[in-house]
């Protein structure tokens, strides 16, 4: 049976031209963490829908957006750092990162604190307390869970997939435990913390224990700084990653934003394998140089608009049995959720051309591209959100995807332009 899948993977590398095999082996493992990890989602998804109303879901998700919207206050760009770095051999990188962003990711706690003050003296205790329990264990949790990184770089998939399925189910199996017990917003909140912390700090010290990685100081004396540099990049990417909720939240309330998050499930869920596969990719493109990518660079475009659309298409003939079956309480999420999986067409190809922007450490061009993404995504929620709501937001997701998409297509062949041996 191997041998035979070895020659089935070997007819469509000469097809694809790609290394199959290497993604078979990256990807098969990536794909048994999402298909384990959805599974097991759909009970946590069960539970919310059973157990919550929506008010308390809406104000619960609400909380969580606030506090994710200060992710940007930690290095969200050293693990893309670590993967490159390891992936060339490095990996002492893999500590030296973690000692960075114990003292780095101070900041976050700081910005909570302060946000969590605000709400004090605002007389919101609710608010205030379940941002105070996030941002002193956030931090953390972002500081340790660099494992994956360094499984990544180590191209150690197998590993990582089992070790991100063990993180899941422990998540899942504690948020579904306590939505049984308690309807209560900040034991809630709480656990939420908790199950994602206590994980990490257990595979984080199992892979030290395991691999017994370099402590050297001396190696790569740039990985803060283009951890550092990539983190500046996502701070305008981490704003727009949930300022849509927030606005949900401000112009409509909470019983509408649990709509939209009901909405937003499978269709977030598809590109949040895409963007593992974008870490499988990311030490192979990083071993290449633009010379070698550039021959089939319009070829994995196409591809990948290819795939994402046959995936759209599916969904959306599937998606009112899904939600009938499942979520009958949350049926009005259906459209909503339809049209914003025409975003998948997008997904793919965005994930390819930032994987080889930042394995190419495009540093320039990494900047104007999320730049210019990220801060007309985060107008066009504001501003279209205040004029059609849940519509309005919806429109600047597809709008921001479909241009920014065709955005990057641009800046690649800028990029290539500069290397006058390449046909293009």
């Amino acid at each position: 049976m191997k041998e035979k899948i070895r020659i089935w993977l070997d007819w469509l590398q000469g097809y694809a031209q790609a290394d199959m095999r290497y993604l078979a082996k990256g990807g098969g493992w990536s794909s048994v963490n999402f298909f384990t990890g959805s599974l097991l989602s759909v009970f946590l998804v069960l539970a919310f829908a059973n157990f919550l109303d929506r008010e308390t879901y809406g104000v619960y998700k609400y909380i969580l957006s606030l506090t994710g919207s200060l992710s940007f206050l930690t290095l969200t760009g050293m693990n893309t750092a670590v993967i490159q770095a390891v992936a060339r051999g490095d990996e002492g990188a893999f500590l030296r990162s973690i000692k960075i962003q114990k003292k780095w990711n101070l900041l976050y706690a700081g910005g909570a604190l302060l946000l969590s003050a605000y709400y004090f003296i605002n007389a919101n205790h609710l608010f205030a307390y379940g941002i105070l329990i996030v941002g002193l264990t956030f931090p953390l949790t972002v500081t340790f869970n660099t494992y994956g990184a360094f499984l990544a770089g180590k191209k150690d998939f197998k590993r990582s997939s089992l070790y991100a399925t063990l993180g899941n189910t422990i998540y899942i199996a504690a948020m579904v435990i306590t939505l049984f017990l308690t309807k209560n917003i900040l034991i809630l909140i709480t656990a939420y913390a908790l199950a994602n912390l206590l994980p990490n700090i257990y595979l984080h010290y199992k892979i030290v224990r395991d691999f017994k990685p370099a402590k050297s100081e001396s190696a790569d004396p740039n990985l803060f700084k283009y951890g550092a540099q990539l983190s500046s990049v996502n701070i305008f990417g981490t704003l727009s990653q949930y300022v849509d909720k927030i606005v949900v939240f401000h112009y409509l309330g909470a019983v509408q934003l649990a709509v939209y998050n009901f909405a937003l499930l499978i269709p977030e869920r598809v590109r949040g394998y895409s963007k593992n596969v974008g870490s499988i990719l990311l030490p192979k493109l990083s071993a290449k140089t633009v010379v070698e990518i550039a021959p089939i660079f319009y070829k994995r475009f196409w591809q990948g608009a290819s795939i994402g659309a046959a995936i759209s298409a599916a969904y959306i003939l599937t998606a009112p049995f899904i939600y009938r079956w499942f979520l009958p309480q949350y049926l009005e999420s259906v459209i909503y959720s339809q049209v914003m999986s025409l975003t998948l067409i997008f997904t793919i190809p965005s994930t390819y051309i930032g994987g080889v922007f930042y394995a190419q450490k495009m540093v320039k061009t990494i900047y104007l591209s999320t730049t210019v993404g990220h801060l007309s995504k985060i107008i066009l929620f504001i501003g279209l959100g205040a004029l059609w709501g849940i519509w309005g937001v919806i429109l600047s997701f597809i709008l921001t995807h479909s241009l920014g998409t065709l955005f990057n297509f641009y800046l690649w062949h800028r990029e290539v332009k500069k290397f006058k041996d390449l046909k293009i």
